[in-house]
């Protein structure tokens, strides 16, 4: 038994990170988060967590996250429309699946959704220090983390949640920096819609207040997507391009209006895309390398007392649309594992890697070939018309009825019951079965309108 709490130092304040020191401290631990920056409001443009990461966030303070949310992401979203670069329509479907998707899924302003988590996460006493950056990891059976300032973080596990570049991937699991350019980047942007842009016949439809849009266009080599909020005044697009030039990894690398519009054009997208490209205000696109990395042998440090999760560990491209809901699982299982565990945090460690490796893995991966789907459609195929589905986000069940606190709890006993026993095999094999995979048929949804045009 614990004589006192665990301490858990969290580098990166990332949704994975947040529901990681989240999770720990409902469990009892106290919680120490380090951030880079000092501010989230910001961030990015588009978020999306789909049902298995919002069956996480609705049980937060019995709700009242998930209702604030709400207020600021897609509310009064219908159909999620699947088009042909020139505007065809190839497929719809419901956007909320499920009626009981409604509180479990949450599309909106990252920085703005961020803020909401953050606040829950301080309500609950998590320790954040924000402007420090780690510099160094330092492992034993007390790890450590030392900042650019000088100062020493000293605790019982150490979980490194800083995204893909991680140093945590070199001193801590001694890896070379292995990048690999996927060949795209992405052009992002999120505006303010106003009374101006009703007059524009190409985004009259976006600023209509009864209704927030869904929509994904496809194209060679190329797809964007473009969602509303907030009843008509919120727009975020997001165009995957190929990528030409080293424009580094940061997130808010500026963006030329003039490369978007010239890939638009070069993919033949219809002139509405177009429209929304000229109304975004230039300092507020950003264009973004989507780097790969490969899949890691392993996610802990020699002693298991520190961890790499979410992008450090599993860093998706967009197209899973699964980075965010699958950085919250591992936070969640973390803190299940580690609590118990009873302080025998190695074991807690251990457990929890068998928890998320198979699953992660295969969500992870899958986003390389979702993407070649959407960029290298025969329109004139028959497959086309066979599976028009092969152009949706994909959500098959096994990803997004997934509970991951009851798989959790379900399973520790068994996965600590082979960590004690030293049974052998390759971490695939001592890991939890990822539950399924992403063929064509089993991206058919309920309720979807088969609607071919091509």
């Amino acid at each position: 038994m614990l004589s006192q709490p665990l301490h858990v130092v969290i580098v990166g304040a990332g949704f994975g990170g947040l529901t990681a020191a989240i999770e720990c401290r409902l469990r009892g631990m106290n919680v120490t988060v380090i951030e880079t920056y000092p501010t989230s409001l910001k961030y990015g443009d588009v978020i999306d967590f789909f049902p298995n990461g919002g069956r996480i966030i609705e049980k937060w303070d019995n709700g009242a996250v998930g209702r604030e949310l709400m207020n600021i992401c897609i509310n009064q979203g219908d159909r999620f429309l699947y088009f042909k670069a020139d505007g065809s329509l190839i497929w719809s479907e419901d956007w909320i699946l499920q009626p009981h998707h409604f509180w479990r899924q949450y599309a909106g302003h990252r920085g703005q959704i961020h803020q909401v988590v953050f606040r829950y996460a301080e309500r609950l006493g998590v320790k954040f220090k924000l402007g420090e950056r780690v510099e160094s990891y330092v492992d034993g059976s007390k790890p450590k983390v030392i900042t650019t300032s000088g100062q020493s973080y000293e605790a019982d596990v150490v979980i490194a949640a800083d995204g893909p570049r991680s140093i945590a991937r070199q001193q801590v699991l001694g890896l070379p920096d292995t990048k690999v350019n996927s060949g795209y980047a992405i052009f992002r942007a999120h505006f303010t819609l106003t009374e101006r842009h009703k007059s524009n016949e190409f985004l009259r439809d976006f600023c209509d207040p009864t209704k927030d849009d869904t929509c994904l266009w496809a194209a060679h080599d190329s797809h964007m997507l473009i969602y509303t909020w907030n009843k008509g005044q919120d727009l975020g697009w997001v165009l995957t391009h190929k990528d030409t030039d080293d424009i580094g990894e940061s997130w808010s690398y500026p963006g030329k209006k003039s490369d978007v519009l010239a890939c638009l054009q070069e993919s033949g997208f219809e002139q509405k895309l177009v429209e929304v490209v000229n109304e975004t205000p230039d300092e507020d696109i950003v264009d973004y390398k989507l780097v790969w990395r490969d899949p890691l042998k392993t996610w802990l440090s020699p002693s298991s007392r520190i961890a790499v999760i979410g992008d450090a560990a599993h860093c998706h491209l967009p197209t899973s649309a699964q980075g965010g809901s699958q950085a919250m699982e591992d936070g969640v299982a973390l803190a299940i594992a580690l609590d118990r565990a009873k302080g025998d945090v190695p074991l807690g460690m251990k457990v929890f890697e068998r928890i998320r490796f198979n699953r992660s893995h295969i969500t992870h991966m899958a986003s390389i070939w979702i993407r070649d789907g959407y960029h290298n459609v025969d329109w004139e195929g028959e497959e086309i018309k066979k599976n028009p589905q092969i152009l949706n986000l994909p959500r098959p069940s096994w990803v997004i009825e997934y509970d991951i606190a009851a798989e959790s709890e379900k399973h520790f006993d068994q996965l600590s019951k082979d960590v004690k026993d030293s049974r052998q095999g390759t971490i695939e094999e001592l890991s939890l079965p990822a539950g399924g995979d992403y063929r064509p048929e089993s991206r058919i949804v309920k309720k979807a309108d088969k609607v071919i045009t091509v």
